[in-house]
């Protein structure tokens, strides 16, 4: 009688011991492990001018509105502070002629520009 006692004893305890504590609820993390954006409402979109429906990737080489100071050289100044390379894929991407989608998915793999939407949901000429 006592063996058995002892098992259960053992055999509760040990599943107390195993069961997982930690608790996976978004809510429950503390603010300083999320980023500024971790509820998504500033994205590339609004942050780099380009919004779907609002705007149309429609430019020739160095006439984009986000070509600032309209070349690649002055744009990456403007643009910097996001980091040397960001800088320079953003403004070699809206430097260059974007007409079609051939364009936008030629140039976004050619000058390594990777921003949160896809070139076959944007709005051209």
């Amino acid at each position: 009688m006592k063996l058995s006692t002892v098992l259960v004893q053992g055999l509760l305890l040990s599943g107390i011991i195993a069961s997982p504590v930690v608790t996976t609820a978004q809510d429950s993390l503390p603010d300083v492990v999320e980023d500024s954006n971790a509820d998504n409402s500033t994205d590339s979109f609004t942050e780099e001018g380009y919004s779907p429906g609002s705007n149309y990737l429609c430019f020739d080489a160095n006439k984009g509105k986000l070509c600032t100071g309209k070349s690649v050289a002055s744009c990456e100044k403007h643009y910097e502070s996001r980091g040397k390379d960001i800088a320079n894929s953003l403004c070699s991407f809206y430097c260059s002629k974007v007409k079609n989608v051939n364009d936008c998915k030629t140039n976004k793999k050619k000058f390594n520009y990777h921003p949160p939407w896809g070139c076959d949901s944007a709005a051209y000429c």
